[in-house]
């Protein structure tokens, strides 16, 4: 079975494959549709049935409790970052996806069905915010305001999932007792540490800033120096400032600025709206809160100094989510039965778990990554950890149906 995991992987890889090894695979592109399609195909051969919803969650449903209007959630995404690797969100899709197959083949009846999960845009690579999905599916978000999310050509998410042939309408229909992920840490600490397994406990805390600094275009020729009202050196000197601020705190900090939209985006014009994406985690919401609120008070009144100004496109607060107790306890359980050693963890990343807690017990498992790297073509995970994660997600599949 676990080796059937591996090669499963290596197929979808192939699906939106990169010249430096990675997965390019954004919601809604052509890559994304092959990759459901095939997920689709995959899953019916082993006797799931699959519908879609309003945004694009696939559910395949194996029945293994035919009688049974109750249901475990299992699987992740398949959708990716432009410079993605090959385990992200799809090793949890797959590794349910084998092992739903393997207790239904068993034919012992269980006490619920087992669903497995491809959520849609937990990216958010291409339409924001991430968790999309799932965060419909929690009531977080509506339908609508999902749809109608752009991305940077002025596609809708619902046109694009149109496109490509997977925007549903049709409803689960059964009642969700538990969700369970597993996923590549994409962090360094159970390599470091040597633990096979992550049982994890809760999330970091998250302040996104989406900040648009905004100017007037100019001819970049003639214009006199004092008469521009630069968007693009506001937008610089801001991220110049909450770079140098992040690393002179105190408190145990991840920052990013790692987005910048110019308009008009021409060469021969200075740059009118600069919006900039950045991002504070900590394990404690509160630091990113008062952290942001100082960055927020220290730029100000320079890029006023530039003739700018600061529109708040979004502030988003993500407290630390915790997650279920139970399933902490049953993981590392399970790790122990199986000879896998085992720690309980935070993480600082996102994942539709923790969307999925708001509503349910929610469990997420980690395997390791080597070097700690993710988002990135060179993302590795070790076929030895990739069984490993199969057996665990079979084994509290097994725990949590039985």
């Amino acid at each position: 079975m676990h080796d059937d995991l591996i090669a499963l992987i290596d197929r979808f890889s192939q699906i939106g494959s990169t010249m430096d090894g990675g997965v390019r695979r954004l919601t809604g592109s052509p890559e994304d549709g092959a990759a459901r399609t095939l997920f689709a195909q995959l899953a019916t051969e082993r006797g799931a049935s699959v519908i879609t919803d309003a945004v694009g969650n696939m559910f395949a449903t194996f029945p293994t409790a035919p009688d049974a209007d109750t249901t475990v959630l299992c699987g992740s995404h398949l959708d990716s970052q432009p410079t993605g690797g090959r385990f992200d969100g799809t090793l949890g899709v797959l590794a349910a996806l084998d092992a739903a197959a393997a207790l239904l083949a068993e034919g012992t009846p269980l006490r619920h069905n087992i669903t497995v999960v491809n959520w849609t845009n937990e990216e958010g690579a291409r339409f924001q915010p991430s968790l999309t999905g799932s965060s419909v599916f929690t009531g977080k978000y509506t339908a609508d305001f999902a749809l109608g999310l752009r991305d940077r050509l002025g596609t809708s998410m619902g046109e694009a999932l149109e496109a490509i042939g997977w925007l549903g309408e049709d409803s689960l229909g059964l009642t969700p007792v538990h969700n369970l992920e597993l996923h590549v840490e994409q962090g360094g600490h159970l390599e470091e540490s040597g633990v096979q397994i992550g049982a994890v406990t809760a999330s970091w805390g998250v302040r996104k800033l989406t900040l648009s600094f905004v100017g007037a275009p100019s001819h970049t020729g003639p214009t006199a120096m004092p008469q521009r009202r630069d968007a693009m050196r506001a937008a610089a000197l801001a991220i110049t400032r909450f770079h140098d601020q992040m690393e002179a705190e105190t408190a145990r900090l991840h920052w990013s600025a790692a987005k910048i939209v110019a308009e008009p985006d021409s060469p021969n014009v200075v740059a009118s709206r600069v919006t900039v994406y950045f991002e504070i985690r900590n394990p404690d919401q509160a630091v990113c809160t008062e952290v942001g609120d100082r960055f927020m008070q220290a730029i100000t009144k320079d890029v006023a100094a530039l003739g700018c100004a600061i529109d708040v496109a979004t502030d988003e607060a993500r407290p630390g989510t915790p997650l279920s107790a139970e399933g902490v306890g049953m993981t590392l359980e399970a790790a122990s039965a199986l000879g896998l050693s085992a720690t309980p963890m935070l993480t600082i990343t996102g994942h539709d778990a923790l969307a999925l807690a708001a509503v349910m017990p929610s469990t997420l498992v980690f395997v390791p990554s080597v070097g700690g790297l993710s988002h990135s073509p060179l993302e590795l995970t070790h076929p030895q950890d990739l069984r490993n994660g199969g057996a665990m997600i079979q084994a509290l599949l097994r725990r949590l149906t039985a």
